[in-house]
């Protein structure tokens, strides 16, 4: 009995060490996996910052074109006022609508009556988009249709854009568009 008393008790030693040494292995990978978690942890959060700092770099540069390549509202308006009266005369800041241009004088006069009309018509319907557009109301168009060649150069602004206008019976009506 004393062997198997003795042999138990070799058995509960190695048990107890296999317990010792099992705890030791079982708490080195808790650790680790702690570790690991952290790290973890610290990498999704660098992962976070560098997409939020990407992100923000994105939309800044997508807003910086849209503001240096989308035109202007003066610009789009410039634009289709150009299409409505077929030509129009201007700078990077300003542009004249006029119902009787220049290019007209070196024609021949039976050409000129036969675009007269049309260019006019054209020349008027920019002038009225160009007014609603910017922000003029509709009696600066109405001033603009009673204005004689004694009253001269007649003129009117808003918060961003002046506009100004001449007639002369010979010359049509002239309305340059700036802005300030």
């Amino acid at each position: 009995m004393s062997e198997q008393f003795i042999a138990a008790e070799e058995m509960m030693t190695q048990e107890e060490d296999i317990a010792t040494s099992g705890e030791t292995t079982v708490t080195e990978p808790v650790i680790l996996a702690e570790e690991n978690h952290a790290t973890a942890t610290v990498a999704k959060k660098l992962t976070k910052k560098k997409l939020i700092i990407g992100a923000s770099c994105l939309i800044a540069i997508i807003a910086i074109a849209f503001i240096i390549f989308y035109p202007s509202k003066f610009e789009r308006v410039k634009d289709e006022c150009v299409q409505l009266a077929g030509m129009i005369s201007g700078g990077k800041d300003y542009f004249t609508i006029d119902t009787f241009p220049d290019v007209y004088e070196n024609m021949d006069e039976w050409l000129v009556a036969m675009l007269k009309d049309d260019a006019q018509e054209g020349a008027l319907e920019a002038i009225r988009y160009a007014n609603r557009e910017l922000g003029f109301n509709g009696s600066v168009y109405n001033d603009m249709l009673k204005t004689t060649a004694l009253m001269g150069r007649q003129h009117e602004e808003n918060d961003k854009y002046e506009v100004s206008w001449t007639y002369h019976p010979d010359d049509g009506l002239e309305v340059t568009y700036e802005k300030k």
